[in-house]
This record gives structure tokens, sequence and C-alpha cells, in this order.
């Protein structure tokens, strides 16, 4: 499955980031954690489930997941990832999910959906430009006389 953000573009499945259309370079065991965090933005992903699917059957100390989550943070920005203390990780920017482009190298522009902490797409006025709870917070105050 192939995800679109910000100028960036990964495919889970050969973990593979491409930057503005160019392949990027980026260290396996962080795509890994990029493809968990990715395929699943909803949840928040525990120390121990990344330490458990990144080094499966390796002992490795939890610095290992600090190290990877603040180098997807370098990456693509501190907002990125967000940390739930004692609970772990969840991926924060807006996704695409992207289709599939048969035997190509680069990334396919075409959105097929949108995925989770997406906000609302522009249309023609400027309320609709907001994010969506800031949209709903307006009706409030106007219904109310805020």
């Amino acid at each position: 499955m192939k995800f679109r953000f910000n100028d960036f573009e990964f495919d889970c499945d050969t973990l593979t980031l491409f930057n503005a259309g160019k392949k990027f370079s980026i260290k396996e065991k962080h795509a890994q954690m990029l493809a968990i965090l990715l395929l699943d933005t909803d949840k928040v992903h525990s120390k121990a489930e990344l330490l458990k699917k990144v080094w499966p059957e390796k002992t490795v100390s939890d610095q290992m997941v600090f190290q990877s989550i603040g180098h997807l943070r370098a990456l693509f920005g501190d907002d990125a990832v967000k940390t739930f203390s004692r609970k772990g990780y969840q991926w924060q920017l807006p996704l695409e999910s992207v289709n599939q482009q048969a035997n190509s190298g680069k990334p396919n522009h075409t959105p097929e959906a949108t995925s989770s902490h997406v906000t609302s797409e522009p249309t023609s006025n400027n309320a609709d430009n907001l994010p969506w709870f800031k949209r709903a917070l307006g009706k409030i105050q106007q219904k109310f006389g805020y």
C-alpha cells in the first residue's frame, strides 16, 4: 500500500520513500517503523509492539525506538509523530492512500481515498479552507452568540 503526505510518497510493501517524485534514502528499520505507523494511523503503537515488529527475535533496548522516532521526526517534522506518555506513538500528518501503478518506479499521483487525520479539502468558499474543527467551532459560536 502507498501513502502520500506532504511532498513524500511511501510504499509500505517495498519500504520505498519518494520525495517530490525522486527516490529518497531511508534506513530499513526506520522504513519498517514508518510502515507500521502509516498502516494504522488510528492506533497508538506501544514501544513493546514496535520493538517486537521491527526487531523480531532480537533483544534491543527501548533506545532503538526513540532513535527511530527521532529520525522520522527529523525527516517529516516534529508534528509527524505524536508521543502519548506511557502509551506509545501515533502518526499525525494528513495522509492520502495512492493507487498502485503497474511496473513503475515513480510514485503515482492519483489519490484513491483519504485516510484518518486528513483535513477537509478546500472548496469554493473561505470557510471550507479551515480545518473541520474550526468550522464546527465557528458554527457553535454563531448558534449560541459567542
